[in-house]
């Protein structure tokens, strides 16, 4: 038996200890008061409040390249300008701390809404209530009440600024359910909706879903497009979560007396294959060829034939080890939470930190991802490439201190990865009424 196969069964055990029955330990995240909606310029305290934001960062122009300043880093009578609003809707058990990184490399991108793109401000939906990524993914009235902030932030937005505004969705991990919730009416008991305002959001992207391959979307009403990034190396959330316990909803508990949760589902996760009932365009030509059809009527059939899209990420998006190695499918990590191949989709290295040594070696490619594809994504409704420009990194100091390379295949052999093909419905999103 391989060392992976001796860990692996207490791992489950744990991991059934953690989904049913683990309440947030962590210190709890403050949950901000959302305040009323204001006319004219927003201080950065103001624009917290209004928006009901612990952070956001804003971009500044300089000598024909962007910079971003965080909200911290302004005075206190600063005014900004929020006509650009991009959402940042944080993933389970996330930090601010962090999420200021994903959000700083947004602000950076050479990418921008067409009208206006020096301006642009990038606030975070931080709708968990501790740092307890299990517990998190599960926590279904957290999400619920994410999703009705997200309606509130949409709606202040466009009483705001009306049609000559701009605004669009980033929805990461856990994330990806808050706003597909928002979309669908799924809030918490007694909040608002905001048909208008979520029909006036531009684009919404989706990274690391973990939600099922068919889940509905409901992005039909936007402005612009809805597109998901697939990663058939996000293994970890990308295909056991939503098979195991997706999003929102308790464990399947029954999962964990089968070899299932043992076994990888490549054709379940969302994030992994993409949803199953939207196309998939895999070429910048593409893109183009759908914004200059002849004939406006011809024209209008293709947008909205290709309003929601798959695309995939860079096929040499791969996080790499301490010693050097590529991390091809985040084997043998699949319970310690680190996923590297899950947050580098958000610019980040394993665990979503940024101080791994091993994150130094990838750290260009996963930065470029996101300002090039990811911002373009978001702001523009479209891809420019599909390739990185950056090469990983070596890790020198490790190559003169283990000049052998391990026999990681000798210590832990890849098992057998059996598909699984789902065979029922999709969990329906829930309504407002639903226990």
């Amino acid at each position: 038996m391989s060392l992976r196969r001796m860990w692996l069964p207490a791992a489950l055990f744990a991991a059934v200890g953690l989904v049913a029955g683990c309440q947030p330990k962590a210190s709890r995240v403050p949950r901000f008061v959302v305040g009323t909606v204001v006319e004219g310029a927003l201080t950065p305290q103001a624009l917290r409040e209004t928006y009901g934001t612990p952070a956001f960062v804003v971009r500044d122009t300089h000598d024909g390249s962007h910079v971003a300043f965080q909200d911290t880093d302004l005075p206190r009578d600063a005014t900004v300008d929020d006509s650009n609003l991009l959402i940042y809707v944080e993933g389970s058990g996330d930090r601010v701390e962090l999420s200021r990184w994903t959000m700083r490399l947004l602000a950076e991108s050479p990418h921008g809404f067409p009208d206006q793109p020096g301006r642009l401000v990038v606030a975070l939906l931080k709708w968990g209530e501790s740092h307890d990524v299990v517990a998190e993914h599960m926590n279904r009235k957290a999400q619920m009440m994410g999703a009705a902030l997200l309606n509130h932030m949409l709606e202040v937005h466009r009483e705001r600024h009306g049609s000559a505004g701009h605004a669009s969705i980033i929805g990461f991990s856990a994330g990806t359910r808050v706003t597909q919730w928002a979309f669908a009416g799924t809030v918490a008991e007694g909040e608002a909706t905001h048909p208008e305002a979520l029909a006036h959001t531009d684009n919404v992207v989706f990274l690391g879903s973990s939600i099922s391959c068919l889940d509905p979307t409901p992005f039909e009403a936007i402005r612009g497009r809805f597109l998901s990034f697939i990663n058939p190396r996000d293994t970890h959330y990308g295909d056991r979560a939503p098979f195991i316990a997706p999003a929102g909803h308790e464990a399947r508990l029954g999962k964990f007396l089968t070899l299932e949760p043992m076994l990888r589902h490549p054709m379940f996760g969302a994030s992994v294959i993409g949803f199953r009932h939207l196309p998939t365009l895999t070429r910048p030509e593409q893109f183009q060829a759908i914004e200059e059809a002849d004939g406006p009527a011809t024209r209008q059939a293709l947008r909205q034939a290709f309003r929601m899209v798959n695309v995939p990420t860079p096929i040499d998006l791969v996080p790499f080890n301490v010693f050097g190695d590529a991390v091809a499918n985040d084997d043998g990590d699949d319970y310690l939470n680190l996923a590297p191949n899950h947050y580098v989709l958000v610019g980040r290295g394993p665990a979503g930190r940024v101080d791994d040594p091993a994150f130094a070696q990838y750290r260009p490619s996963a930065e470029e991802f996101v300002k090039e594809h990811v911002a373009a994504a978001a702001l523009e409704g479209r891809l420019y490439r599909f390739d990185l420009k950056a090469r990983p990194r070596s890790a020198k100091l490790i190559d003169v201190l283990l000049p052998l390379p391990l026999p990681w295949a000798v210590i832990s052999p890849p098992s057998a990865e059996v598909p699984a093909t789902p065979k029922e419905e999709a969990p329906p999103a829930p309504g407002k009424d639903s226990p």
